[in-house]
């Protein structure tokens, strides 16, 4: 058996969360490749130059044939390529994505090589028209967000704001991607969250799939309880403070609600926390808020250091499904203190691992936040990370990912 992984990017949420299960099976000896623009990994689990996704100048005979083509009107595919790029350029919307792309996965070597497609996060290098007609493999699409269902959107805020003109418009796009996901015979959708999977059976996209959840996963390895006095000191932070941890690619992002967690600090008086904030963010703009701003940080190692001098994660998406950040915090013992939405719910358990705020807004995370720091040493660290170990394992994954494979492969 040979699974073939297929992601945008190994950066972001989705793209070490599929690396994350490649590592899973790999482990424990599946063969298993990984391809993304940045990171492709071979079925030897080397990892090789691969220039599939790199800018090639055109040839002059090409360069001509588009200079012919230029003359003519828009193919409906180059239309809608237009509006796309068109609306892209709205600063309204987290991202916007298209259904077309100029690559090709299915010309790939090791998509030829695998048995199973594994996609995950595909926007840009997916071209939804052509894989779907020629591709004849059974495929499990993992999914990290809604856009495989949402036309160009990924996220429902983005959707339910857009104009009626863009609606209109983004009916087509839906219509598109329908049509394409229609001609997979043998398929298996995979979400990590019940939540995304309500969602998923609702599209009505899929009728023709196995529908199911199974959790990522996490390196309880490297992310672990460790010395939390000693990495204080290392960071320059003393053992009485209050540390809150907020982890988001970008601070600013209105859907991860850091605008939330500092409106919250308003409501609280008794408690002066100190704020680490992990991703790209401009601290000089807080007042009256300790804030300490690392700044981006790919090293995981160090990342699982971070986690250890926060007393609390605070994770108050607006929208989110299961990010990567609860499987790690876990594992490092730490609570969390969230909003009731998503897949963030399934995990943030009352009393057990950290706090649920009911309602989005400032004043009722406050509360919780407050109610945490009355009762922070009723929490256990063991327990927390004993959630990690039986939920997020690179064991259980693999063995619910495997059971799924040899079904596909069973009925192949």
């Amino acid at each position: 058996m040979k699974v073939l992984h297929i992601t945008y990017s190994e950066k972001g949420g989705a793209g070490i969360a599929a690396k994350r299960l490649h590592s899973a099976l790999h482990q424990n000896g599946v063969s298993s490749a990984y391809l993304s623009t940045n990171l492709t990994i071979n079925f030897k689990d080397e990892v090789i130059i691969d220039d599939f996704f790199k800018y090639t100048k055109p040839s002059l005979v090409k360069k001509i044939g588009l200079k012919i083509l230029n003359l003519f009107p828009l193919s409906q595919r180059g239309r809608l390529s237009k509006k796309i790029k068109n609306y892209k350029k709205e600063k309204d919307f987290e991202i916007i994505s298209s259904p077309f792309s100029h690559f090709k996965l299915q010309n790939h070597p090791l998509y030829k090589e695998a048995d199973i497609i594994n996609l995950h996060w595909v926007s840009g290098i997916l071209d939804y028209p052509s894989f779907f007609k020629k591709c004849k493999k059974p495929i499990v699409w993992t999914f990290h967000d809604m856009n495989s269902f949402l036309g160009m959107f990924h996220y429902k805020n983005d959707y339910n704001k857009a104009s009626l003109e863009l609606h209109n418009f983004n009916v087509k796009i839906e219509k598109i991607q329908k049509k394409c996901i229609e001609n997979i015979k043998k398929g298996v959708i995979i979400t990590p969250s019940k939540w995304l999977l309500q969602e998923v059976n609702k599209s009505g996209f899929f009728e023709n799939y196995i529908t199911e959840t199974i959790f990522n996963s996490v390196d309880l390895d490297l992310f672990s309880i460790k010395k939390r006095v000693v990495l204080r000191t290392k960071y320059g932070l003393s053992n009485y403070e209050f540390v809150i941890l907020f982890v988001a690619e970008d601070v600013g992002n209105y859907r991860k609600g850091f605008d939330l967690l500092l409106e919250s600090l308003r409501y609280i008086k008794s408690i002066k926390p100190t704020i680490l904030t992990i991703g790209i963010d401009n601290p000089d703009s807080y007042k009256d808020v300790k804030v300490i701003s690392l700044g981006k940080i790919s090293d995981e190692k160090k990342m699982a250091e971070i986690y250890n001098v926060a007393d609390v994660f605070i994770l108050p998406s607006r929208e989110d499904n299961l990010p990567n950040v609860i499987l790690e915090s876990f594992a490092s013992g730490v609570p969390i203190i969230s909003f009731n939405v998503g897949g963030i719910k399934e995990h943030v358990l009352n009393n057990k691992t950290g706090f649920i705020s009911e309602e989005l807004n400032g004043i009722s995370l406050s509360e919780k936040i407050v109610e945490f720091y009355n009762s922070k040493d009723n929490f256990n660290s063991l327990s927390i990370r004993e959630y990690a170990k039986d939920n997020f394992s690179y064991h259980k994954q693999y063995k619910d990912y495997l059971k799924i494979y040899k079904e596909l492969l069973k009925n192949d």
